[in-house]
């Protein structure tokens, strides 16, 4: 599993302490640097990304050449999710010696896979003529923007790649794998790596729940399992999601509930999953469960009456009661 950036909240509450105070007590170079590096790291773990930013700048204005400050420069820049920030965080990345890190490559194919997806909805909205663009054919601007959206995928595979060879069977690459297969067409491959990711990911989640049971845990050791299990939970979640989308996309329809019903058995509170699951027993002629799964969507959604998607799952509950009938 990939490292986590934390770190213990009393050494970060020290790290602050210390920036408070480098204005009036002098301090060297180097204590300057690993101060800023932890508050980095410190806001990063706090989702605090645009003042990760900043001490991770102002650390690089002492250390210019400071790969680990860089490396999570970009993955904060990566977390913002802006079009600028995506590619500022794929320069810094690609300055960067990956021989080793696995993070590097790991973080040039999410870039890479963002990008191709930018790109893929760009082409996609030119060409039916939902957004305007000043080239003079717009159909070879949107055939254009898809051909790129397929380079940066090809090469977010081969960075996801490079990634697994240096860390092998690490969750969040494998994830990765799954979804650029997919997105690539590469089905099968794609359903191969949820395979295996799911294979791992259940043993996994499993052991960080039974350490949940000890009894002389502390705090902030509960706090940071329950961390694991959520992610863990999360990127299964993702995958699940993933992979019967693919199988649905093949019509294997058996297969596309199976991997529905083993989310909603770590997740059974997702409305996405009940909705999804509920049209396909439909498809399978399966009403009764249908209905079942229908009425767990409306409950779990949230959505007032007038919803578009309320009012299309009553449509579907309707037709699956005139269905028995």
């Amino acid at each position: 599993m990939a490292p986590s950036f934390s770190r213990p909240l009393a050494l970060f509450a020290l790290v602050l302490a210390a920036c408070s105070t480098a204005g009036t007590s002098p301090v060297d170079e180097e204590r300057q640097i690993e101060i800023h590096t932890e508050s980095t790291v410190g806001y990063m773990n706090m989702g605090e990304y645009d003042r990760a930013i900043d001490q991770a700048m102002r650390g690089l204005s002492l250390d210019p050449d400071n790969d680990r400050l860089k490396l999570y420069l970009a993955r904060a820049l990566l977390m913002r999710r802006g079009t600028q920030d995506v590619m500022r965080a794929e320069q810094i990345l690609r300055e960067l010696d990956g021989t080793e890190d696995f993070r590097v490559p790991l973080g040039l194919a999410e870039v890479l896979e963002r990008k191709g997806v930018a790109f893929d909805q760009a082409g996609r909205a030119i060409a039916s003529g939902e957004r305007f663009t000043q080239a003079p054919d717009p159909a070879a601007r949107g055939k254009e923007l898809s051909e790129q959206a397929l380079t940066a995928w090809n090469e977010s595979l081969e960075f996801y790649g490079r990634a697994n060879e240096l860390r092998p069977n690490d969750l969040e690459i494998v994830s990765g794998l799954v979804r650029v297969n997919s997105l690539l067409g590469n089905h099968e491959q794609s359903l191969v790596w949820a395979d295996a990711f799911l294979a791992t990911s259940s043993t996994d989640r499993s052991f960080w729940e039974e350490q949940l049971r000890r009894p002389d845990m502390s705090v902030a050791e509960e706090e940071r399992i329950r961390t694991n299990v959520d992610r863990l939970t999360s990127l299964e979640g993702a995958v699940l999601l993933q992979a019967s989308s693919t199988t649905l996309s093949l019509d294997r329809r058996e297969q596309a509930l199976a991997y529905l019903s083993r989310l909603l058995t770590i997740d059974p509170d997702l409305p996405e999953a009940h909705s999804r699951r509920a049209q396909l027993l439909m498809d399978l002629e399966r009403y009764e469960e249908a209905i079942a799964g229908i009425d767990s969507y409306l409950r779990l959604a949230g959505l007032p009456f007038e919803h578009p998607y309320v009012r299309r799952a009553y449509e579907l509950r309707r037709a699956c009661e005139m269905a028995i009938e």
